[in-house]
């Protein structure tokens, strides 16, 4: 399974045909599946805020708690994951996210929290949506010190382009590790699958996010 706190590294914009041999080789982790996410933009706030329609159906929050220069280290807390219609507990922590970024959301509604309410909530207060469409697959890299989770997305809108992100991906009773030798797996992986040869930007999904929500391409 995936840490919940974990190391990341990312890059958008094509692979070539061995990256894609490379790829195909190695064991499937998830089998592939379309995922729409209406990712938010929300100036001076650093959170991945989204909806999600497919895998992890709801309202989620991911966030950033370390970088280390290609590499960071982000929380996902199954408890941050909320279903829709929202209760308040999931409004409250909405609230309070936007309140670091000086954006107000009213007291908890008596309507009905679905995601059209939510989002005309979110689009009054300041935050700009931008719906990212993707097909991806997630395969399983083994390294010296255990195992990387390599997804591959096909991304088709707001623009045609290839993902890459790789994950530390431990098992429930993996002993931990230093994040030295979590950041060396990711290295690795770099290494095995010659990432730094392919034409990729390195960047995370908030930064595709605010490019694409001021009309700029990757």
């Amino acid at each position: 399974m995936v840490n919940e706190l974990h190391w990341e590294w990312r890059g958008f914009g094509g692979v070539t045909s061995k990256f894609i041999e490379h790829f195909c080789s190695l064991p499937t982790l998830f089998e592939p599946e379309r995922v729409d996410d209406l990712y938010f933009w929300i100036p001076d706030l650093y959170i991945n805020t989204k909806f999600r329609t497919g895998a992890e159906d709801g309202l989620k929050f991911k966030r950033l708690k370390q970088k280390e220069g290609n590499f960071e280290k982000w929380m996902e807390n199954s408890d941050e994951i909320f279903d829709f219609p929202l209760d308040p507990d999931a409004w409250n922590t909405l609230r309070s996210t936007l309140q670091d970024a000086n954006l107000e959301l009213p007291e908890y509604p008596a309507e009905k929290l679905n995601r059209e309410t939510t989002l005309t909530y979110l689009k009054e207060a300041g935050c700009k949506p931008v719906i990212v469409k993707k097909h991806r697959k997630s395969c399983l890299l083994q390294v010296s010190g255990g195992q990387v989770k390599i997804e591959w997305a096909c991304i088709s809108k707001p623009q045609s382009l290839i993902s890459i992100g790789l994950e530390n991906w431990t098992n429930f009773d993996s002993e931990p590790r230093s994040e030295a030798a979590e950041i060396q797996d990711l290295n690795e992986a770099i290494d095995k699958l010659e990432l730094d040869r392919e034409p990729l930007n390195i960047m995370n999904y908030l930064d595709a996010v605010k490019l694409w929500a001021e009309g700029r391409k990757i």
